[in-house]
């Protein structure tokens, strides 16, 4: 294998590195991108993370452009139908798609755009020269290459390479290092989403979202599940369940009767050290199957459930966080903060799974209001050419629980990119360029900036 050479290369083709991928691209740069996995999407294909949720605040779509286009030709391949309403009630919309799907389009959005991509590669070394990232080392198929570039994007999720990169991080809560826990997802169909809907109706005090908006599930083409907490309770007390969970819940996908079940809870395993996410791995497949059978025989609607697939990797909700310019914390977050250098809007709760026990701690927004991202927290004063795009961004470990589901991660992959390529057309580093630009040129391609 050849050493190679490009003016962006983005590490990890989930949906931040494919969308940060494709905007540098776009917008003239020569861009390499790099995937351990043979496909691209990141959680959304390697981890059976699903549905989409949400690209709305109230009644106001916050995350547009790139994203937006990708869900157009999801829905116009009929991998998708869409935005849709959330019918658990937490939050506004949910997108189901297609995972075969979703491998397909980000990958023609790359090669369209001109994104050379390589996949089975796996980046184990940086070098840092005079404070600056170079190259980083890879191995593929028995053979080691290097790849150097003006600019990096560090879209891994769990931020291997600014941490091979000596880029300073915070791993976990604050208290005790400890993560959120991980999750095995898995897919079912057979399921009678009738008669669940039904449930709904008639008992929505059994779904304690939903039944401060009773009634929303008719109006959801795709149906969401969380509730039925009594039945979780007593399969724990009676030993059916040997983890702690509180809640049934379950997405259906694209198709009909499919549901993704995101129910398996793996706490105090390390989502970055390699026997420990080993062990979460194994976990997560014996959780499953001693879920199963427990939805079958207790939860009304699962009777006839058949298991599809596993993850096929354990699900990941936080590990480590850049530390940047900026962190972006709670507050900014509830106090809707809108920031000079915004690059992005979300309106996600703030979403904490207890790395302790069976309980979801929410904080929620202002309805129909929503929160900025600074262009700030995507930079770093240590490493100047490597940016960090998606979950692993500059925030704290609270603000993580919002800013890291899909459709934030795929807004701030787009910010990535196209600030990437500002800094290789004018020849400055990504902590040098104008962000008044960077700000026109995302809502020039449709970005939503609050």
């Amino acid at each position: 294998m050849e050493n190679k050479k490009a003016d962006l290369a983005v590490i990890g083709c989930g949906i931040s590195g494919c969308m940060a991928a494709v905007a540098a691209a776009r917008n003239g740069c020569n861009v390499l991108a790099i995937d351990e996995a043979g496909y691209p999407g990141g959680a959304l294909t390697a981890m059976g993370t699903g549905p989409m949720m949400t690209f709305h605040a109230g009644k106001t779509q916050v995350v547009r452009g790139l994203a937006q286009e990708m869900v157009d030709r999801l829905v116009e391949r009929g991998f998708s139908p869409g935005h849709t309403v959330d019918s658990t009630g937490y939050t506004y919309t949910v997108t189901p798609f297609s995972s075969e799907g979703m491998k397909r389009i980000l990958e023609e959005m790359m090669t369209e755009a001109g994104v050379t991509v390589l996949y089975h590669t796996t980046v184990y070394k940086a070098t840092v020269v005079s404070g600056k990232l170079s190259e980083v080392s890879c191995f593929s198929c028995g053979e080691n290459f290097t790849v150097s570039a003006s600019v990096f994007i560090d879209a891994t999720g769990d931020g291997d390479l600014f941490a091979l990169s000596g880029v300073p991080f915070t791993k976990g809560r604050n208290a005790d290092g400890k993560n959120q826990p991980m999750t095995m997802n898995f897919k079912i169909d057979g399921v009678d989403t009738a008669r669940i809907r039904a449930y709904m109706e008639r008992s929505p005090e059994l779904f304690p979202f939903l039944c401060k908006k009773p009634g929303i599930e008719k109006n959801a083409s795709r149906l969401s599940v969380s509730g039925f907490q009594a039945i979780m309770k007593r399969g724990i007390r009676e030993g059916a369940i040997s983890f702690d969970r509180d809640i049934v819940l379950t997405f259906e996908t694209d198709v009909p009767g499919e549901m993704i079940v995101n129910m398996t809870r793996i706490n105090g395993e390390d989502p970055v050290d390699p026997e420990s996410l080993t062990r979460a791995e194994m976990e997560g497949r014996r959780q499953m199957l001693e879920l199963l059978p427990f939805l079958k025989q207790n939860v009304p609607g699962y009777e006839n459930a058949r298991l599809l697939s596993s993850g096929p990797n354990v699900g990941i909700r936080s590990s480590r966080q850049m530390i940047g310019v900026y962190t972006l914390t709670a507050d900014d977050i509830v106090c809707n903060r809108v920031f000079d250098d915004r690059i992005a809007a979300f309106g996600y709760p703030i979403d904490i799974h207890s790395s302790d026990g069976t309980e979801t701690h929410s904080t929620f927004l202002q309805d129909g209001t929503w929160y900025t991202i600074p262009y700030r927290c995507l930079i770093n004063a240590s490493v100047p050419n490597l940016m960090a795009a998606g979950r692993n961004i500059s925030c704290s470990f609270e603000a993580q629980a919002s800013t890291r589901v899909s459709p934030c991660c795929a807004a701030l992959g787009e910010a990535a990119g196209c600030a990437a390529a500002i800094a290789v057309s004018h020849q400055q580093l990504p902590t040098e360029i104008s962000v008044p630009l960077l700000q026109e040129t995302l809502l020039q391609e449709g970005a939503f900036l609050g």
